[in-house]
């Protein structure tokens, strides 16, 4: 087959970070190449890259026999090259129709006078498609075109990319949904941390020991790829904070709850509930819906279906800054906390009073060192810890975490680790922990809720998915589980 396209020791930085680094993809004419990765692996940046819109620090770009490593975006659309965008990108204010004649569709079709805003998700997200394809492009990349796709859109999206294949046209298909590539690409690239970490044909990838790695967030022995012990034994986690028999008042009931952004579901009917005392892990792959479920039960995502009753009263009802004063707090992904403060002002802002810092301190003592620095001058890691103590010092009863793991270096992942243990010990709050890397999650976790695709497929002790680890690699690479 003859190449395409072929991105050679491909590099990308903003400022101090290298968001790629020597990355190299060739792809052929007619075939489909997956490009996957844990949350932040670089796969936007890369096709970012490759359609002009970040430019490289190093490496080059060939398109058709072309370099166009240094080519502007619209010279590389005349050249072949199609996309899709994450966010869709529609003119919005343009009919159907004016956006792909805008886009380079020839005139006399059928007529569609519709704005995109009447348009239904999945016909918002076939818009975004025609536009990339109306200028017929040798190559077109997509950026999770599968994400709030119903079982008969992801499948009519495999048919579209198997005919783009077919007519001669080479399809990049990066997207979190790791059936649908593995299932439908001739080779898959998986990124981790801006890097090639693994290429190749789908069940290579699949059973690559690094793979699951980066996916579970623990070291791989080499074993047999299809063989469940080939995930290291997962410390049991620890015994729960109330005795057996003794289940502790419920802090968090959640029924059948239906959430989304823009009117598309993004969770379907989940079930959960966390109790005094006891850590819930929610888990799952990038885009199952861990950040969406915490969003919605924090109130900052509206909630279209189902029921949720929090500390004792029904959110729907109780405004979020009253059911913080109840005892409500979480710890967002971004952190949160003020760069102009200091660490100790920070702390103080979160809790007033003499003892404020002394009791984060307790929790999180790493920080006694930082207290006179800014914020905003700490790195990732030492803000998180920061966001952990913010959150502690307040006392909650119950706390929302998401990502706990992110930027934290492992030891200080386990500082993180023993403060939320802490907190459930000895002030018997309850914890909901969505947090991308399993094997850390369940060190700390009482009970486990495994997502996918918005959908709970997996709840109970953690330490059944210690014990039965064919589990989590179902959810998260796609594997056959006979967790029934």
């Amino acid at each position: 087959m003859t190449p395409i396209l072929d991105i050679a020791v491909a590099t990308v930085r903003f400022e101090a970070l290298e968001a790629l680094a020597d990355v190299s993809l060739t792809v052929d004419e007619g075939a489909i190449v997956g490009l996957v990765g844990p949350n932040g692996a670089g796969k936007t940046t890369l096709l970012d890259a490759v359609s002009g819109f970040v430019p490289l620090a190093a490496g080059t770009v060939t398109l058709g026999g072309v370099d166009v490593t240094r080519a502007p975006a619209h010279r590389r659309a005349r050249l072949g090259l199609g996309r899709t965008f994450q966010a869709l990108e529609l003119f919005d204010d343009l009919t159907v129709d004016e956006n792909l004649l805008v886009a380079g569709a020839q005139p006399g079709g059928p007529s569609d006078l519709r704005l995109p805003t009447a348009l239904a998700h999945g016909d918002r997200k076939d818009l975004a498609l025609g536009r990339a394809l109306a200028a017929r492009p040798r190559v077109v990349l997509l950026d999770e075109p599968a994400a709030g796709l119903d079982p008969a859109g992801r499948a009519a999206l495999v048919k579209r990319c198997r005919a783009l294949a077919a007519s001669g046209v080479a399809v990049v298909i990066a997207d979190h949904d790791l059936d649908l590539v593995l299932g439908l690409c001739d080779s898959v690239t998986v990124l981790d941390f801006g890097r090639v970490l693994a290429a190749g044909p789908p069940a290579t990838v699949r059973a690559d020991p690094a793979v699951v790695t980066a996916y579970l967030g623990a070291p791989t022995p080499a074993a047999g790829p299809n063989d469940a012990a080939a995930l290291p034994p997962m410390p049991v986690p620890p015994v729960p904070m109330l005795p057996p028999g003794e289940p502790g008042e419920v802090l968090l009931d959640v029924r059948g709850l239906v959430a989304g952004y823009g009117g598309v579901p993004v969770l379907h009917g989940l079930d959960l509930c966390v109790r005094e005392g006891e850590v819930v892990a929610l888990l799952g792959p990038n885009g199952a819906g861990k950040t969406t479920t915490l969003r919605a039960l924090s109130g900052v995502v509206p909630v279209a279906g189902g029921s949720v009753e929090t500390l004792g009263r029904p959110a729907a009802s109780t405004p979020p800054h009253r059911l913080a004063r109840r005892g409500l707090a979480s710890i967002p992904q971004d952190r949160g906390v003020l760069g102009g403060l200091t660490v100790a002002e920070n702390l103080r802002l979160a809790s007033p009073g003499r003892d404020a810092v002394a009791r984060a301190l307790h929790f999180v003592p790493a920080l006694e060192a930082l207290l006179t620095r800014r914020a905003g001058r700490l790195s990732g890691g030492e803000q998180q810890l920061l966001a952990v103590a913010r959150a502690l010092v307040r006392r909650p009863k119950l706390l929302f975490v998401d990502e706990l793991s992110m930027g934290l270096a492992p030891r200080a992942a386990r500082d993180a680790l023993d403060a939320l243990r802490a907190l459930a010990a000895e002030r018997r709050a309850g914890i909901l922990l969505a947090e991308q890397h399993p094997r850390l999650a369940l060190q700390l976790a009482d009970r486990a809720v495994v997502l996918s695709r918005g959908r709970v497929v997996h709840h109970g002790p953690a330490a059944d998915l210690v014990r039965r680890p064919e589990i989590l690699e179902a959810a998260y690479l796609g594997r056959a589980s006979s967790s029934g």
